[in-house]
């Protein structure tokens, strides 16, 4: 599920010109915690490379307002 949290944050994100509404960013930030959980215990390392890079995603998109950099 985390995957598809992400992904449908990004997406809004996306769609919004960079803008999260406050219940997606805290679903956003909510996901980021669970992976901070998630990652230490992943042995494989296709999976780690995967959840790493969706850590970064979310950890960006979550960080970036557009209002600011104008």
């Amino acid at each position: 599920m985390l995957d598809a949290d992400v992904a449908g944050c990004v997406t809004t994100w996306c769609n919004n010109g960079g803008f999260l509404d406050a219940e997606r960013l805290r679903i956003l930030r909510d996901c980021i915690t669970e992976l901070d959980k998630v990652l230490p215990l992943l042995m494989n390392a296709e999976e780690l490379r995967y959840y790493k890079r969706l850590h970064r995603l979310a950890t960006i998109t979550s960080r970036i307002d557009p209002r600011l950099t104008k």
